[in-house]
């Protein structure tokens, strides 16, 4: 579960001095942001919109790798580790940015303490959603990783609705079970007998969570 996200975490003097060292970007639906392999002079900040963050095997298969959505950071890693993007960042939607160049934010977080801490803490609450992911892949079923998406996109990037809390789900059924590592099978049994138990609720890209208490005990999580 998701704590919060960097633009969150930020003061308001910090979001004034980010605004006026950016520069602000449109991404039309299926707009590559950055590609794999190319050199990375940048780092992003979505201010409105959901991204996919894609790899690609040796084989030339797409791997979804995560979800990225309002107030978070992306394209960091790869100007501090290699100089190149180790991933292709793809607009779901229309997406909203700010493009800072790697340099610059660098300089940014070297002046200024508090977006120095929110940085850290987002990146050290990446890496524990990656090791718990990939405990999950070992230790959990399908439909237990499914259920734990589920509750981290609504807490992440969900809101409280009258009925229950919603989850934006800007994916197909197809590239959930990517994201999770399950089957296309497995994320639709799971879904309808969710829905016809009244533990959840889908619309068109958004799930509503009407009992969460079943559901974190379905993703064995405690309240």
């Amino acid at each position: 579960m998701r704590e919060s996200d960097f633009w969150g975490l930020l003061n308001d003097g910090d979001r004034e001095a980010l605004l006026a060292a950016a520069r602000p970007r449109v991404f039309g639906a299926g707009a590559a942001l950055c590609t794999e392999g190319e050199p990375s002079t940048h780092v992003f900040i979505l201010v409105s919109g959901w991204v996919k963050v894609i790899t690609v095997t040796r084989d030339g298969q797409e791997m979804l790798e995560a979800l990225r959505g309002t107030g978070d950071i992306v394209g960091e890693i790869a100007g501090q580790v290699t100089g190149y993007r180790t991933a292709t960042i793809r607009a779901i939607g229309t997406v909203h940015a700010l493009l800072v160049g790697t340099e610059q934010f660098g300089v940014f977080l070297d002046t200024h303490a508090g977006a120095a801490q929110a940085h850290r803490r987002v990146m050290a609450e990446e890496q524990r959603i990656a090791h718990e992911s990939h405990r999950s892949y070992i230790l959990a079923s399908g439909s237990q990783r499914l259920a734990r998406l589920l509750l981290d996109l609504a807490a992440g990037h969900g809101g409280a609705g009258g009925n229950g809390l919603t989850a934006a789900v800007p994916l197909s059924q197809e590239e959930i079970a990517s994201l999770i590592g399950a089957s296309r099978s497995t994320v639709t049994r799971a879904l309808q007998d969710w829905r016809s138990r009244q533990i959840i609720r889908t619309d068109q890209r958004h799930i509503t969570i009407l009992d969460r208490a079943r559901l974190q005990r379905i993703a064995r999580r405690s309240p």
